[in-house]
Order: C-alpha cells, then sequence, then structure tokens
C-alpha cells in the first residue's frame, strides 16, 4: 500500500487530514495506532489522536525522537458500513539551525527536504545505511553553501540577507545538495550546483541583480578632522630664498 510521507519537528503539533482510499464519508472509526521503525534506540512514542467530524478524519499528532521514522495506520467504516484503511509515514527531523555566528539561515531544513524530495535526501546523507537522515552532514552543507553564498552577495549586498528571495533559496539548496556527494554528484544534481555558482558571479559582478536585498551601508566616521595653524617650516636664515 502505497503512503504519504510528512516530516515533523520533534516539539511539532501537525493536524494531517487524512483520506481512506477515495471514501468520502467516515461514520466510525475503529483504530489508530502508530509504530516506530526502530532507527533510534529507545525512542519516543509518537501520540496520535484522531478526530472525526462531519465524516471527515484528522490526525492530531504529537512527540515522537529525532531521527525515527513512525507509520501511523487508521482503520474506519465508510458510510455503506465497508471497512477502508490508510497509512502515514511520520517522519521526525529536528529542523532547526543556525549559521556558526547565529545568523539565520537562508534555507530551512524542511524546505530544502520539499525541495529535493524527502527520498533523495535521505540517500545522500544516510551515511551508515539506518535509513535516517543525517542532520550534522545536513546542517555542514547547508552552512558551506549559505557562506559561499554571502561571500558573493557581499560585493553588491548587506549581508546577511534579511528576506531571502527564491532565486537565493534555490542556489544554497543547489550548492547544499552537490555538497552531500563528496565523490561526485550525479549529473542533474552537479548542473545545477554549476549553473548556480554562475548565477552567484552573475549577481557578485552586477549584471544579475537581486530584488528586494539591499546594498551595503557604507561606513561613516563620527570622528572629527581638526586643522590647526602652524609656524613656518622654515628657519629665518633662509626668508630671503
Amino acid at each position: 500500500m502505497a503512503f504519504e510521507t510528512i516530516l515533523k519537528q520533534p516539539a511539532e503539533e501537525l493536524r494531517p487530514p487524512i483520506t481512506f482510499n477515495g471514501v468520502s464519508t467516515v461514520t466510525a472509526l475503529h483504530s489508530v495506532s502508530a509504530v516506530a521503525k526502530g532507527l533510534v534506540a529507545g525512542s519516543a512514542e509518537l501520540g496520535v489522536v484522531p478526530q472525526l467530524f462531519a465524516g471527515a478524519v484528522t490526525l492530531v499528532i504529537s512527540g515522537g525522537s529525532d531521527g525515527e521514522r513512525y507509520l501511523v495506520t487508521a482503520i474506519a467504516d465508510d458510510a455503506e458500513g465497508d471497512r477502508a484503511e490508510t497509512e502515514l509515514e511520520i517522519v521526525v527531523v529536528d529542523a532547526a539551525w543556525a549559521m556558526p555566528d547565529g545568523g539565520a539561515p537562508y534555507l530551512p531544513i524542511a524546505e530544502f527536504v520539499q525541495r529535493f524530495g524527502l527520498p533523495e535526501v535521505t540517500r545522500a546523507t544516510d551515511a551508515d545505511g539506518s535509513g535516517r537522515i543525517d542532520r550534522a552532514m545536513l546542517v555542514n552543507a547547508l552552512v558551506n553553501a549559505q557562506a559561499t553564498a554571502d561571500a558573493h552577495l557581499a560585493a553588491r549586498y548587506a549581508v546577511p540577507l534579511g528576506d531571502v528571495p527564491l532565486i537565493i533559496k534555490k542556489i544554497v539548496g543547489d550548492l547544499a545538495m552537490a555538497a552531500l556527494y563528496p565523490a561526485g554528484a550525479p549529473d542533474g544534481i552537479a548542473a545545477q550546483a554549476q549553473a548556480s555558482g554562475r548565477m552567484l558571479e552573475r549577481i557578485q559582478s552586477g549584471a544579475m541583480p537581486i530584488p528586494v536585498a539591499t546594498p551595503p551601508v557604507e561606513a561613516v566616521s563620527d570622528d572629527q578632522i581638526l586643522i590647526a595653524p602652524g609656524r613656518r617650516a622654515y628657519p629665518e636664515g633662509l626668508a630671503g630664498y
């Protein structure tokens, strides 16, 4: 059975509506269960509370451990009394990260995963074959990609950026994704990273202005320049020359 995969932070509470393979109206819920895949030793339970209202089902999902995956299974009856079943996979990832100086990320982990897809991100970071996203590896790639972007942007704009344009998010994502393949990224990913690198060079040269970003503020000194009167530089004996 194919199932939907949802990314969740440990402290986040989700309320996804669920469907039962085309069933439009649910009359009764039989069971809802959540089972951990066992990727994290001693992982916390995933809280799942079903809510049935006007024939539609919503799950209130909370808790879970960073790095763990949970299979949520719900069984219900439709309007004809037939049994229907659906499954969701909840992938718990601590998506919070910051630059070494405390600066805000240009591309949050959740947006990075949404951009490239959970299977691709997992495949690129799963160094030990456990099926988990290696968060440290991913954050390192994002930090380096953002630092590279800032090094180019600083020639034309004040960094770090406040409002981050979509094109910069794309560039940071492309550079970070390629960096997750130290032995060489697949052709499509490598080509995107190379194109993003060229865009950074065009931004740096001024050939490709970006929206929203502001020029750097020139430093202005508050120190006053004092000019004091002096005496003649030549000795009196040279006054006639």
